[in-house]
């Protein structure tokens, strides 16, 4: 059985087509772990209708907002599958997807299995909407289809991070689990931006067969109100701290890699600066310690050898213009920002 993870905090309008799309699935044995996170909308409520309709849908409720990190390790608890994948509630899933990902599990006997994702935005609900009306066709031998037009891989630790993790794929949805894998770690408490991708290194270092397909049968919705899309808060941080965090891990087991973790700081830095450009004057002042201990930061790891040559095309000149002239760099960016 296959033990399927969705944290929910006030998700009414998504509700119905990440479900739909869950029971839709041509892969059925399956549970539906439902984590209400104190939702103050009609969420709770949706999901104890489906939960009364299907007894393969469990719903656990949370009287007070902990964060997704806390639900989805509530739900890692709960699960009684042998194996756990994550859906994150704005998103959805194509019909075959635990079937496909079950199969590559099953042909390579892997301990984790990843997928690759479509971006999807509004416009793109009602075509979702238009194909949940109706079933597919039965479909011919899922390992012939594999075989036949999908890609997959299997990697090793160092290779997955290298090659994979560390080019910015760090969600933990879209992945199947064993669930032997899963004990004794957690999401990290407290994080609202990094914690997806401290778990998986986590999970990483304990596997040992590692596959990773290109079939895309996960559908990741952008939310244009999203954490990334918000203004500034002090949450934004913890990306910055979230890879330190990594950076601490990776060059103690894997000191190759280390410059690349580096270079992602860099990146973060200035992700976060960015943010806080687009802050009005007053609002900066709320934080200029933030300021300078983001420049503080930056000055520590742009020293490193070589770390240069892993920032992403466009960042060796933003990087030049902060590490010399940060205010200007602010006010620049600031003003392209608002233009």
């Amino acid at each position: 059985m296959i033990s399927i993870v969705v944290p929910i905090f006030n998700g009414e309008k998504y509700i119905k087509d990440c479900i739909t799309s869950i029971l839709l699935q041509t892969y059925v044995d399956w549970e539906l772990l439902l984590i209400d996170n104190a939702s103050d909308d009609d969420s709770l409520r949706l999901c104890k209708e489906y939960a009364v309709k299907d007894d393969r849908i469990q719903v656990l409720h949370q009287h007070r907002n902990m964060g997704v990190s806390v639900a989805r390790n509530l739900g890692m608890e709960k699960a009684r599958g042998e194996f756990v994948t994550f859906v994150d509630i704005d998103d959805w899933i194509e019909d075959d997807y635990l079937e496909r990902l079950f199969a590559f599990q099953n042909q390579n006997k892997a301990d984790m299995v990843i997928c690759g994702y479509q971006k999807a935005f509004d416009k793109d609900r009602q075509v979702l909407q238009d194909r949940l009306k109706k079933q597919k066709e039965n479909q011919a031998c899922i390992e012939n289809s594999i075989q036949k037009t999908e890609w997959f891989k299997a990697y090793n630790v160092e290779e997955y991070l290298e090659h994979y993790f560390l080019e910015g794929n760090t969600h933990c949805w879209g992945v199947l689990y064993q669930r032997q894998l899963l004990e004794g770690v957690q999401f990290p408490k407290g994080i609202t931006i990094g914690e997806d991708m401290l778990f998986l290194l986590e999970i990483a270092q304990k596997t040992k067969n590692l596959v990773i397909t290109d079939y895309k049968g996960y559908h990741y919705y952008i939310n244009e109100a999203g954490a990334m899309k918000k203004k500034f808060t002090l949450s934004y941080m913890d990306q910055i701290v979230c890879w330190e965090r990594a950076l601490q891990k990776i060059e103690k087991n894997y000191p190759k890699l280390r410059v690349k973790v580096i270079s992602i700081i860099l990146v973060s830095i200035l992700l976060v600066v960015g943010k806080i450009s687009e802050l009005t004057t007053d609002e900066r002042k709320e934080y200029e310690m933030v300021e300078k201990k983001c420049y503080d930061t930056f000055l520590k790891y742009i020293k490193v050898k070589g770390v240069q040559k892993f920032l992403p095309k466009g960042y060796p000149i933003k990087v030049f213009i902060y590490q010399h002239f940060p205010l200007v760099y602010i006010k620049l960016y600031g003003s392209l920002r608002k233009a």
